[in-house]
């Protein structure tokens, strides 16, 4: 079943790279009618308002500090403390897995939503902090963070905040990645539950 949900993250990201390109090349079509004129004329003005980056300055993910809950020790180091924010909340992830070192050490704060998945044997028991987004077959995708944890969950599809490391845990012929949990919080307003980045 993890296998399956890799695989489903993966092609979930190509997808996504693959659209987000053919949807440019449409916007380029000089056939097109008055309404994908008047589209592309709002999305040129989109792109233009966005701040622009030389390739020689494009860095991983910023960090950003967070106010603590509670105080905590003097040493914690903001430039060590990860906020996955909603835009870009598949990307952060995915970017934590596949260049690991880079986010070894550091504290990464997460919202989303708790659920139980389903392990190898069809038996309901890992606990994770996630998001819904696009799939194989449509909106039937997922991204976050599998969590250890020894305290007390939530209950199901409550809406939390985590704090913790990330850890990559071999299992079989692929890795899980998870968030060994310092904290959680249930908070009362939700965010995006579906993303699609």
């Amino acid at each position: 079943m993890k296998r399956a949900v890799i695989f489903l993250v993966a092609v979930l990201l190509s997808c996504m790279f693959i659209s987000g390109c053919g949807a440019r090349k449409g916007g380029e079509n000089s056939s097109q009618g008055a309404d994908s004129n008047t589209q592309s004329q709002k999305i040129e003005a989109q792109e233009q308002s966005l701040p622009t980056v030389s390739p020689d300055t494009i860095a991983p993910p910023t960090v950003s500090s967070v106010q603590p809950a509670s105080p905590e020790p003097e040493e914690t180091n903001s430039a060590d403390i990860l906020i996955i924010g909603e835009k870009m909340f598949l990307t952060q992830i995915n970017e934590i897995y596949y260049n690991f070192d880079q986010y070894k050490d550091k504290t990464i704060v997460v919202e989303g939503m708790y659920t139980l998945l389903f392990n190898q044997d069809g038996v309901r028991e890992i606990p994770a902090v996630y998001r819904r987004g696009p799939g194989c077959c449509g909106n039937d995708g997922w991204g976050g963070f599998l969590l250890k944890y020894d305290g007390d969950y939530p209950e199901d599809d409550a809406w939390i905040k985590v704090t913790g490391t990330p850890e990559l845990v071999d299992n079989g012929y692929f890795q899980d990645l998870y968030l060994n949990v310092s904290s959680i919080e249930v908070l009362d307003e939700r965010g995006e539950e579906f993303v699609t980045q």
